[in-house]
C-alpha cells in the first residue's frame, strides 16, 4: 500500500509540473521591461503600461535585440494616453558603460499619435536602449504602438 501511495504521488507531482511548464511555454514574452510599471499587451501589438507613481522616470524600455550597422538611428513609436511623457534614447559601450542619450518630452492625448525622434550613434557597435517614462512622481496609464527603431 505504501508503495502504492509513494507511486501515485510521484505521478501527480509530474503531471502537475508537466502542465505549468506547457502553459509557461504558451506564453509569449514581450520584449518590453517595465521600470516601476507594468507592460502587458492588450491586443495583438497594442501594450498598456501602468505605472505606480512611486518616482518619476517609471515607464517601460526596449532594447533592440540586433546590433546596429549605421551611425543615425530614428526611434519610431506610437502612443496615446493622458500626461506627459519622456522618450529617452541612451546609448552604451559593450560594457555597459554611459556614452550619451538624447530626450524629448511628449504631451499625450487620446488620439494614436507618431513619434519620431533621430540620434547619431558614437559607434555601431553600441547598445540603445529605448524608454518612455514618466515626467514626474504620478501613477500615468498609457498605451503604444510600431514601436521600431530603424536605421537611416
Amino acid at each position: 500500500m505504501k508503495k502504492v501511495m509513494t507511486s501515485f504521488f510521484t505521478l501527480v507531482f509530474f503531471l502537475t509540473i508537466s502542465t505549468q511548464a506547457l502553459a509557461a511555454e504558451d506564453r509569449p514574452t514581450i520584449p518590453y521591461f517595465g521600470l516601476g510599471a507594468t507592460v502587458q499587451e492588450v491586443i495583438e501589438g497594442e501594450f498598456l503600461v501602468k505605472t505606480e507613481g512611486a518616482k518619476a522616470e517609471e515607464g517601460f524600455v526596449y532594447t533592440p535585440p540586433k546590433p546596429f550597422t549605421k551611425e543615425n538611428i530614428k526611434l519610431q513609436i506610437t502612443l496615446k494616453g493622458k500626461g506627459t511623457v519622456i522618450l529617452k534614447l541612451e546609448e552604451t559601450d559593450a560594457r555597459g558603460q554611459y556614452i550619451k542619450e538624447k530626450n524629448m518630452e511628449v504631451t499625450l492625448t487620446e488620439d494614436w499619435t507618431t513619434y519620431e525622434m533621430t540620434f547619431t550613434l558614437e559607434s555601431p557597435s553600441s547598445q540603445i536602449d529605448a524608454s518612455v517614462i514618466t515626467k514626474s512622481e504620478e501613477k500615468a496609464e498609457f498605451s503604444f504602438k510600431n514601436l521600431q527603431i530603424i536605421e537611416e
